[in-house]
């Protein structure tokens, strides 16, 4: 889930999932690469150049070319796209690279590791001495294609959960408090309506509507109905959705949120939020930097969604090693340099959430902010995290986008939203045979 994911095409669940399946059906069976010369490292990662995570990525690459003089590393740029559509496929040829960004989840990282195209990193992070205990790093387990335990197929040196930006500036001018729960959210959001001001910038074109959506559905869940949801363990609890749903039309009716952001994306959203134009955005603590950044007519500030126990927390995306990766040893080292205190306390001064730094190393404030409330909610004995909502099953990412924004345009109701979203569901965990 980041800044620089673009509007994708709407299509339906069942073309992905057939899609999907003819992809991978179409794998090998995970053999390893023919051994490579020990003499080229190939990268690939999907990260902006101006983003924390190419930064400290671009950082860890020049340390390695510092310790492995006589190993030229080939860098490519791609795209969350190709990875999400085309991943599987770019995994299984002899091109592939020695070392990726990829995504975590069972429809992706979980799919292709059930096809043998990933490398099991169990024993390599054992013979090396990788503390990979942090729960942070539970979205690189998968067993069957389920992620959460079993072998390890990925490691991620950063984690990233979702809040409410504000504009402090604005908050103080019409004297508001942060709101502790959904009534008083709510009455923060009326308030800037009753001044002409549209509270919320949401991209409903994007990852931020389902985030929106998936927020209200977790303040009517707890954990055994997240475990339903997101691991299968029992029964779906679609009231919390529908409640959700009805909330999200509400909003919509009361001007909380306007219909014009159906057809806005994530970073224009933040592009707004950035510009003052609104003065709530819902979203990753991936912006952070950003803000930080760029946001120098306001005061800004961040709290998490009012009265929820469960927040999409995670961590961050993957890094795999290919089953067809020719330099293998070479792509641990680079791994193991990615979680050393250096780039890991690099990660936290540029506005990233460190999974493996030292605290009293982070000085800037939006990596101290980011940073603590990250541990906080990783040791939460009350909730805290509850993954991302289009996770579970292939293609649920475009039907959540897809029937969030029919919602906010208003041309479906509450409950075929709903139904939209579970039939697809339901295919998708009947598919994978749960």
């Amino acid at each position: 889930m980041f800044t620089n994911r673009k509007l994708r095409a709407v299509v339906a669940a069942t073309g992905l999932l057939a899609a999907a399946s003819l992809a991978l059906s179409g794998c090998s069976s995970g053999g390893e690469a023919a051994a490579g010369d020990g003499k080229t490292l190939k990268v690939w990662w999907w990260e902006n150049d101006d983003s924390a995570l190419s930064v400290a990525w671009n950082k860890a690459i020049d340390i390695f070319k510092e310790k492995h003089p006589d190993v030229t590393v080939e860098f490519e740029l791609k795209t969350y796209e190709q990875m999400q559509q085309s991943g599987q496929l770019l995994l299984d040829t002899d091109d592939a690279p020695d070392v990726l960004e990829y995504l975590k989840g069972n429809a992706t990282a979980g799919l292709v590791s059930q096809a043998g195209l990933l490398t099991d990193l169990t024993d390599v992070a054992k013979e090396r001495g990788w503390d990979l205990s942090d729960s942070a790093q539970d979205v690189g387990l998968y067993e069957n294609g389920l992620m959460g335990s079993g072998e390890r197929y990925g490691i991620t040196n950063y984690g990233e959960f979702v809040g409410t930006w504000y504009n402090k500036t604005l908050f103080d001018k019409y004297g508001l408090s942060v709101p502790t729960t959904l009534d008083e959210f709510e009455d923060v959001m009326q308030t800037f309506v009753d001044n002409g001001i549209t509270p919320l910038s949401l991209g409903s074109a994007d990852y931020p509507g389902p985030h929106l959506l998936y927020a209200l559905a977790l303040a009517n869940m707890d954990e055994k109905s997240l475990g339903a949801y997101q691991r299968f363990d029992g029964d779906v609890d679609w009231d919390a959705w529908e409640t959700a749903a009805e909330t999200v039309a509400d909003w919509v009716a009361k001007g909380y949120i306007s219909k014009d952001s159906t057809g806005i994306p994530a970073q224009d959203s933040g592009n707004a939020f950035e510009a003052g134009t609104y003065p709530i955005f819902y979203s990753g603590s991936w912006w952070g930097g950003n803000f930080a950044d760029d946001i120098t007519d306001f005061e800004f500030d961040q709290f998490l969604f009012p009265g929820n126990d469960l927040h999409p927390v995670s961590g961050g995306n993957l890094w795999v090693v290919p089953a067809k990766a020719k330099n293998k040893d070479l792509a641990y080292d680079f791994l193991e340099i990615t979680m050393s205190p250096e780039i890991q306390n690099l990660l936290g001064e540029e506005g990233q959430v460190p999974v493996a730094a030292d605290a009293d190393a982070i000085t800037s404030p939006i990596g101290q902010l980011l940073s603590a409330r990250f541990a906080d909610l990783q040791s939460s004995e009350d909730g805290g995290l509850a993954w991302y909502p289009d996770w579970p099953v292939p293609g649920l990412n475009d039907i959540l986008i897809q029937n969030n924004t029919e919602l906010v345009q208003g041309t479906k109701t509450p409950e075929q939203v709903v139904d939209g979203i579970r039939t697809a569901y339901e295919q998708g965990r009947a598919d994978a045979g749960q």
